[in-house]
């Protein structure tokens, strides 16, 4: 039997021994690739943290099956006249999990915390068209702008924070509150319930809309074909009732079954390279640009991830911003061997040299990457064809986050952003950005992002993103490679499944199981 079959069943007996039989019917179960680093909503910036995060609190508004804007902590709101400002009332009788009201003042809070300048987040430019929020009574809060924005409700699914839980507005990733949180939502963490193999939560008894199943078991579960196992296993004690991403070559596998059905998850997500624009060759762009032409990006995805686009640029095909008229490089060895000879980089051996650099390169990967390794090794023999070498250095989720995006300890790095609604990529390549772990900075993606920032004219700021993204493919801060059709595979005992874009289980207490 192989490693990974060990595994497999070893992973089975765990999750099979998680779950006390007497109550495995109220339980639903899915595994995540990757541990949640953080339960407080600021710093959820990996998709198993905002899928928690997405259980435990509520946010003021949520877009509903039609996609239209609903309340959820509020009840009503009043756009005012000029569009400078909006007023919500709030819903009454609400309680946190610690049995604490909730009132204006959480709203408050919350938009004070994501605007103080100690509070660093990702998406902190999601808060940046907020001048004040004025609390007018216990449930009514008025949040004014600092522009007129249309629409402006849509901006309010952040989730609220309570403010009774912290000493002030400074937010840190330190805070306790990251692995014991305290929501208004449908679930909250049960006792002991966040540990390194699980994270278990419970209905909670006060919801306003009392979710249909008791608890939820989220498993820690990097193996992908692990997470199959234990889906054709979805009717027993043993095996889970979702699988968020169904890798491509296994969909075949559920495409007439019986037990499982597949749903289709729209996500605003991208895969990408990224150049680490610190490290001495790749400072030059006829380095990067050769690097990006040695890559067979169609066969890459083919192989190893299955159906998607190939991009050219930080937007998805989907997104107002993408930029036809920029086509993706398809690769051309015999030009990538032309660029690094001009840029003066010669064949010695098996590896080009200039001096005292080498292109002989660190490629930092996250372990936990679906895929990953796989794909890397792809990579590898394409760009050894120029005579680059890529050394890997697979790291765990928690050394990778740290090397990467706050020790910059890399060359090359592999992974994905996952977005909203739209990419809002100002945090990842201004020279400011609070996401720009690539070192980057161009005077002209600078001013494009500023200008693009400060206009009202949506018409203009599409046109800005655009010339960004004309920009961005030609100077190669990262190689865009691909956005995938991702489909989840679900129990067909679940009833009432409907997956919410980006969140997935914003409707989940609609969500039913079946004996």
């Amino acid at each position: 039997m192989t490693n990974r079959g060990l595994m497999s069943l070893a992973l089975l007996a765990l999750v099979a021994g998680a779950v006390p039989s007497a109550h495995a019917q109220q339980t639903f179960r899915y595994p995540e690739d990757t541990r949640p680093t953080s339960l407080l909503p600021f710093f959820a910036e990996d998709m198993s943290s905002v899928r928690m995060v997405e259980l435990i609190f509520d946010s003021l508004v949520v877009i509903n099956k039609r996609g239209d804007v609903e309340g959820a902590l509020a009840t009503s709101w009043k756009v005012d006249p000029d569009n400078g400002g909006i007023r919500f009332v709030l819903r009454e009788g609400v309680k946190w999990h610690d049995g604490s009201a909730f009132t204006a003042d959480d709203v408050a809070f919350t938009i004070n915390a994501a605007k103080d300048p100690k509070t660093v987040f990702n998406a902190k430019s999601k808060f940046s068209f907020i001048r004040e929020a004025t609390v007018e009574g216990q449930f009514a809060v008025h949040v004014a702008f600092d522009r007129q924005i249309p629409d402006p409700e849509r901006r309010f699914l952040f989730k609220i924070l309570p403010k009774a839980q912290f000493k002030g507005t400074a937010l840190s990733h330190k805070d306790n509150f990251n692995r014991n949180p305290v929501g208004t939502g449908p679930y909250m963490v049960k006792k002991g319930g966040f540990s390194i193999r699980s994270v278990a939560l419970e209905a909670n008894p006060d919801y306003w809309n009392p979710p249909k199943v008791g608890e939820i078991l989220m498993q820690h579960t990097p193996d992908k074909s692990a997470q199959v196992n234990l889906l054709q296993y979805s009717g027993g004690k043993a095996g889970v009732q979702a699988v968020i991403f169904l890798p491509p070559k296994n969909i075949p596998l559920f495409e007439n079954s019986d037990s499982v059905v597949l749903e289709p998850y729209h996500t605003v997500s991208w895969w990408y390279m990224a150049f680490n624009h610190s490290s001495g060759p790749l400072k030059d762009q006829a380095v990067r640009e050769a690097i990006s032409l040695a890559l067979n990006r169609e066969e890459l995805l083919e192989a190893h991830l299955g159906r998607g686009d190939i991009l050219s640029g930080p937007f998805t095909e989907s997104s107002p911003f993408y930029n036809f008229q920029v086509e993706p490089r398809a690769q051309d060895i015999e030009r990538a061997n032309q660029l690094l000879d001009q840029a003066g980089y010669k064949l010695q051996g098996n590896v080009r040299k200039k001096g005292k650099n080498k292109l002989d390169l660190m490629f930092v990967m996250d372990k936990e990457l679906a895929s990953g390794q796989a794909l890397f090794l792809g990579m590898q023999a394409q760009l050894q064809k120029i005579g680059v070498t890529v050394r890997p250095e697979y790291v765990d989720h928690a050394r990778y986050r740290d090397q990467v995006f706050s020790r910059k300890k890399f060359d090359l790095t592999m992974n994905v952003w996952s977005f909203e609604e739209v990419e809002d990529v100002y945090p990842l390549f201004h020279s400011k950005g609070v996401m720009n772990f690539i070192n980057y900075n161009n005077a002209e993606v600078d001013t494009l992002l500023d200008t693009a920032k400060a206009t009202r004219d949506y018409k203009k700021y599409k046109e800005f993103m655009k010339k960004l993204h004309e920009v961005l493919a030609k100077d190669l801060p990262y190689d865009f490679l691909w956005s995938l059709d991702v489909y989840s595979g679900i129990s067909r005992k679940v009833k009432g499944v409907f997956i919410q874009p980006y969140y997935y289980f914003t409707s989940f207490e609609e969500w039913e199981l079946q004996p």
